[in-house]
Parts: structure tokens; C-alpha cells; sequence
């Protein structure tokens, strides 16, 4: 096989593992009513934004058991204290520096990529 084509393939499979990962690391807002649910407490503990997630789904608000939706918002918004209260969360971060190298890192890695497509792109003779 080619090295363009190989690149290719490569660069779609990092793609693919990058998005489910993302999404696999996530918890769903029905997954946290199922584990309310089973016991009326929350068993695993969930980041903030999951559990702000879980409050404004409209899953639940709409579908969820009329009997054990009331105790539900009160254990959520008892557990996202919770993690303020031990995390320090107040809304934002301080500035590291990390992201900039982040972004620095991706802007040479996109270049590097345009690099190699204009190389391998050119017309063989």
C-alpha cells in the first residue's frame, strides 16, 4: 500500500478513536436516573456537568417516574455541591499555559499535515 494511503487510514482511524472516547467518557442523563432509580441515592460519583446534564434533560423531566423524579433534583443538586465544594470549582480555570501549547501543538501538527499532501499530491512524472 501507499504511504499517502496509509497516512489516510491512519488519520481516519485516530479520528474515529478520538470521538469514542470522547463520547465513551461521558455519562448519560439516563444513566444517572437508572442508578437513582435503583436505590434512591447516586452510587458513582459523576462530574458536574453531567450531573447539570442530567437536571435539564428533557428525558427525564418529561419521562421520568412522577414518584422518584422530586428526589432525584434534590440528590443531583446535593452531589454538584458536593463536587464544588471538594473540587474549588468557581466557574473557571486559571490560565496555565497549557492550552497555548495545546493549540501551538495542533497548529505544527496541521501544518506538518498540508505539508505532506502537497508533497504526496504532486503529479508523479
Amino acid at each position: 500500500m501507499k504511504a499517502k494511503g496509509m497516512g489516510g487510514i491512519l488519520g481516519v482511524a485516530t479520528l474515529l478513536v478520538l470521538v469514542v472516547t470522547s463520547m465513551a467518557a461521558a455519562a448519560t442523563p439516563s444513566e444517572i436516573y437508572a442508578d437513582y432509580a435503583d436505590n434512591s441515592r447516586l452510587d458513582t460519583a459523576y462530574s458536574t456537568s453531567d450531573l447539570e446534564n442530567a437536571l435539564n434533560s428533557a428525558v427525564i423531566q418529561g419521562y421520568g417516574n412522577p414518584i422518584i423524579t422530586p428526589g432525584f433534583r434534590g440528590e443531583v443538586e446535593q452531589a454538584i455541591d458536593q463536587n464544588t465544594a471538594t473540587t474549588g470549582e468557581s466557574g473557571t480555570l486559571p490560565f496555565t499555559g497549557v492550552d497555548l501549547a495545546l493549540l501551538t501543538a495542533g497548529g505544527f501538527a496541521l501544518l506538518l499535515l498540508g505539508w505532506g499532501f502537497r508533497r504526496f499530491g504532486k503529479a508523479r512524472s
